[in-house]
């Protein structure tokens, strides 16, 4: 390795050291090699054996990146690294590969050769084990392929020198051992290549051929109760073992040759049943195994099963487009699936005979029948005279008898001589199209059902393609056109564009047209009627509306109404419609209390011949209600108080019927107020009500009028009451009086005044209560005492015992004293009498004072307010020296009222005793 890297270096030292002389050799120089051993030429430069880096031969000079072309199409070289794998050239010869290099200026010799002479390689045999029943093997399978190259493809094989064929043969060959040997062309005076391996054949067992037994169900059993299986086979090796492979329990054990076939039938009914005869494996060959079919097969009955054609009738015109299919679908006997070749026979209108292979699948088959047997119009009859099973080994099959059908073959209808015609209808009536023949002596079209496809082209030209069903009868017929088809006014047409018989579904296309003319009826399909509950004596008004797409104009109505009314057929002549909307009032005559149901039965346009009977909903019930009857009726009120209720009390109207009514009524006089109302119930002519405290808010004489009695229920009401009415006197006492300063009090003159202190100081005659809010309110007992500042409320009731409506609002003031009085002294010695400088009530008269207090020497000693304890002799101030009692002498006050008045302050002296 060290030589190898020591020449590779100097390699490239020369290389460099040529370039810079010269480059005339840029592609290397021609070299030849040859290669007698390429399982183990190895080139000595670190490559695998069978591997040839060629630009290393190229010698000095040879400047890489050149190109390189495989001139003998060597196998395994690649043509941009130029390495040659020799175990991937398959054949030995003489390989010549050139080198070039293109694009370097001065090489005058750009391109190179490299011969490899490559001997033949006939690889390493390993050779096998044949029997004679195996499949011809392919010798080169014969080769160690793991260990070795893969022989050259283009060696012979030979057996002691006779050349054979790489494909052997065992059983051509024959039981025996064999030496082949593989040899390979030999080149550049190398030796032949050559390996020779061994093949061994055996002979294989042979268990014969066998030959089954076939039945059919419905075949005598009874004759094969004792069959000896080995009859069945031909050629067999003995010393065999026998296997039952269905599982029938007719072998007893590997020995037993016999079998009951009868058993077999009864046991297992029809099927395949096998029974193997084994010869056991010799060397390496496999067994040999033959197996014996038992075949029992169904009988395929077809009778009872039900042939039919599609389709039927079939027009003749149709007859090149479509394929006429039988069917049979099997009866009460199963048909096994499979396919069967069945013969049927044409005859009637149309023949033939003809044998056609179906398929069964779930005991359903399709066939087609031969369009050449079918040419004329009529009935024609088939029939299904025999079934082969093409796939059966016996063709089980019974006799048919009576499996058949039939199909008809029919004409399209004949129009030569019809014509329609169509009366002119109003809008929503239904037009009428009236098909007849011109020629009555010759009638074409058949008497028959017929599905008509007609086109109705309107006003406005569109157009509608509609079908229906009529029935033809000596040329005959008449059917109507869909009112959707016709629902605007105008010119029509109507075209029957083609006539195809109900039955055979044969047509034939026509262009039969007629024009006719639609007139507009009335359209009040949405016309809504509407009639009010009414009281006896007012119109009863029939209002009708919604009929939107109803032309304006006049219109004749009639009319049932049952019920309470019951009248038919009555006409409202000339009833006005605008917009959809009309109304028109029920005449006096007929009219009756009590509920009614009111019908439009139609309507009828007075300028044209149209009407309508076609409403969605055009009926109203409505109700004629009497009126009250308060005759004899008696209204009578007390007087009362101010501020109380009156209650009115109405007797004696016995032609009032028990319930609710409303009573309007108006009040005048004192007091004065219109259209009061109120709910009352009325039993047996009775009833009261009240009349607020709020409508009688002044005293003196006030009247009642009832205006209206109205019943709630029907809403009728009567004016009957009205000559009676009723007057009636409140009593209201008024405002009681108080005397000038009455509110004013001292609390230094009165110490605790009362509510009767306040009453004391009432003007007024009658019963003083005080309250505390101006209306309702908690009343005060005469002991309780009165506060500074409290509002009380003084109400009057005089001797009847009505209490005023309003109340007399004092406020009362326990404040007003000409001068406070004001103590000169105390004797704060803690004998509980005249302890502290206390100005009686200043906290209530004064409650906003300041009491400030000096020595004599002009000190402050004390200052207090409604918030100070009472000066008490000690000092709350710290301008003050010495202990916290004053002694006894002397002292002077400020007294500040600070009230609303701005009144002056006091001053003055007291004496402190101790």
């Amino acid at each position: 390795m060290r030589g190898y890297k020591l020449k590779l270096i100097m390699l490239t030292i020369s290389f460099f050291v040529f370039m810079t002389k010269s480059i005339a050799q840029c592609a290397g120089s021609d070299n030849s090699i040859i290669i007698c051993d390429k399982e183990s030429y190895n080139q000595g430069i670190g490559n695998p054996n069978g591997v040839v880096n060629l630009f290393t031969l190229l010698g000095v000079g040879a400047v890489p990146g050149g190109t390189w072309s495989n001139l003998n199409g060597a196998g395994g070289f690649n043509a941009s690294t130029g390495i040659l794998n020799l175990y991937q050239t398959l054949q030995g010869g003489v390989y010549n590969f050139q080198y070039t290099v293109n694009g370097i200026p001065g090489c005058t010799n750009n391109t190179a050769t490299i011969e490899i002479t490559l001997n033949g390689y006939a690889g390493v045999g390993t050779g096998g084990n044949l029997c004679t029943n195996d499949s011809p093997v392919n010798l080169k399978n014969y080769f160690d392929l793991t260990n070795y190259p893969s022989p050259d493809s283009n060696g012979v094989f030979t057996i002691s020198g006779n050349i054979i064929s790489n494909i052997f043969n065992p059983n051509t060959a024959g039981p025996g051992n064999y030496l082949i040997t593989y040899t390979t062309p030999s080149f550049g005076n190398c030796p032949i290549s050559s390996t020779t391996f061994p093949v061994s054949v055996e002979q294989a067992p042979n268990a014969g051929t066998p030959t089954p037994l076939l039945f059919c169900e419905t075949d005598d059993f009874s004759l094969f109760t004792n069959v000896n299986l080995l009859n069945q086979l031909n050629g067999q090796d003995s010393g065999g073992n026998w296997l039952d492979i269905s599982s029938t329990g007719e072998i007893s054990n590997t020995s037993d040759t016999f079998i009951n076939i009868q058993n077999i039938y009864n046991n297992f009914g029809p099927g395949t049943y096998i029974f193997r005869y084994n010869v056991n494996a010799v060397f390496a060959c496999d067994p040999s195994n033959a197996d014996i079919l038992i075949i029992i097969e169904p009988v395929v009955d077809i009778n009872g099963a039900n042939l039919t054609i599609a389709p039927t009738p079939i027009c003749f015109e149709n007859l090149n487009t479509t394929i006429l299919t039988g069917t049979i679908t099997q009866g009460a006997n199963p048909i096994p699936d499979g396919t069967y070749d069945i013969t049927y026979v044409l005859s009637g209108v149309n023949s033939g005979t003809e044998t056609v292979s179906i398929t069964f699948t779930d005991g359903i088959a399709t066939f087609a029948i031969n369009p050449t047997f079918v040419n004329n119009i009529g009935l024609t009859n088939i029939d299904i005279t025999n079934i082969v099973n093409s796939s059966s080994v016996t063709n089980c099959t019974r006799t048919i008898t009576n499996l058949n059908s039939s199909f008809e073959i029919a004409e399209s209808p004949n129009v030569n001589d019809t014509q329609i015609s169509v009366s002119n209808f109003c809008v929503g009536e239904t037009g009428q199209v009236v098909i007849s023949d011109i020629n009555n002596s010759n009638i074409e079209l058949s008497d028959d059902r017929y599905i008509i496809t007609y086109t109705i082209t309107d006003p406005n030209g569109l157009q509608t393609t509609e079908t229906i069903v009529i029935l033809v009868t000596n040329g005959d017929g008449i059917f109507s056109i869909l009112n959707s088809l016709t629902s605007i006014a105008g010119n029509y047409t109507v075209t029957i564009t083609n006539i195809e018989n109900e039955y055979s579904g044969c047509s034939t296309a026509t262009n039969l047209s007629t024009p006719f003319i639609v007139y507009p009826i009335p359209n009040a399909s949405n016309l809504i009627v509407s009639i009010g509950d009414v009281c006896f004596g007012d119109d009863v008004i029939v209002s009708l509306s919604g009929a939107n797409n109803l032309p304006d104009g006049l219109y004749d109505l009639n009319y049932n109404i049952v019920g309470a009314i019951n009248v038919n057929n009555q006409v409202a002549n000339n009833v006005n419609f605008t917009n959809g909307s009309a109304s028109f009032i029920l005449p006096n005559g007929i009219l009756n209390i009590g509920t009614s149901t009111f019908t439009l039965n139609s309507l009828t346009s007075v300028t044209t011949i149209c009407g309508t009977d076609t409403f969605n909903s055009a009926s109203d019930d409505f109700e004629i209600l009497p009126l009250p009857n308060a005759t004899n009726a008696t209204i009578t009120a007390s007087d009362i108080c101010i501020s109380e209720t009156e209650t009115i009390f109405i007797q004696n109207a016995n032609g009032l019927l028990d319930g609710e009514y409303t009573i309007i009524y108006d009040l005048t006089g004192a007091n004065i107020s219109t259209a009061n109302s109120v709910v009352v119930t009325f039993t047996g002519g009775n009833t009261q009500f009240t009349i607020p405290s709020e409508l009688l808010e002044n005293g003196g004489l006030t009247t009642i009028t009832i205006q209206t009695l109205i019943n709630n229920t029907t809403g009728c009401g009567t004016n009957d009451l009205s000559n009676n009415p009723v007057s009636f006197t409140i009593t209201d006492p008024g405002v009681p009086t108080l005397a000038t300063d009455g509110n004013l009090f001292c609390l230094q003159d009165l110490p605790n005044p009362t509510i009767a202190n306040l009453t004391a100081n009432i003007t007024s005659t009658g019963t003083i209560a005080w309250y505390d809010a101006p209306s309702n309110g908690n009343m005060y007992n005469s002991t309780d005492p009165i506060t500074n500042g409290t509002t009380y409320y003084a109400s009057l009731t005089d001797g009847q015992g009505c209490e005023g409506s309003l109340r007399l609002e004092v406020v009362v003031d326990l404040t007003s004293c000409p001068n406070l009085f004001i103590p000169d002294g105390f004797s704060p010695n803690n004998d509980g009498l005249n302890d502290t400088f206390y100005i009686k009530d200043i906290d209530i008269i004064y409650p906003n004072f300041a009491l400030e207090i000096y020595n004599r020497y002009g000190n402050l000693v004390y200052k207090g307010d409604i918030n100070t304890p009472d000066f008490n002799g000690k000092p709350n101030q710290t301008t003050v020296l010495g202990n916290d009692i004053l002694p006894t002498g002397v002292y002077f006050y400020i007294l500040n009222y600070n009230d609303s008045t701005n009144k002056k302050p006091t001053q003055g002296r007291l004496y402190l005793s101790r």
